[in-house]
């Protein structure tokens, strides 16, 4: 693979890792159930550090860094919501 294709491929696998984690934080799916679709899912953390807050909050602010890139203001309020009540 030349250096663009390799390009195209690593941003796909953020944007999975990023959706992925978002379904997951914003509890539109369940670690089991996506694991259950497919066994090479993309996230940005791992599953075990879903549960400690501080990790919780560092991946929202990259997140919401990432989909403020993406213009994807949605997601970003959502997170937004999500970071001020486990802040609170």
């Amino acid at each position: 693979m030349n250096n663009f294709q390799n390009q195209i491929e690593m941003e796909l696998i953020q944007q999975q890792a990023n959706d992925n984690t978002f379904d997951i934080l914003t509890g539109k799916i369940t670690i089991n159930e996506l694991l259950e679709s497919n066994n090479d899912i993309p996230l940005l953390i791992q599953t075990k550090e879903v549960i400690d807050l501080e990790n919780r909050l560092d991946v929202l602010e990259g997140m919401i860094e990432y989909y403020t890139e993406e213009e994807e203001y949605e997601k970003c309020a959502e997170l937004v919501k999500l970071k001020n009540k486990l802040w609170s």
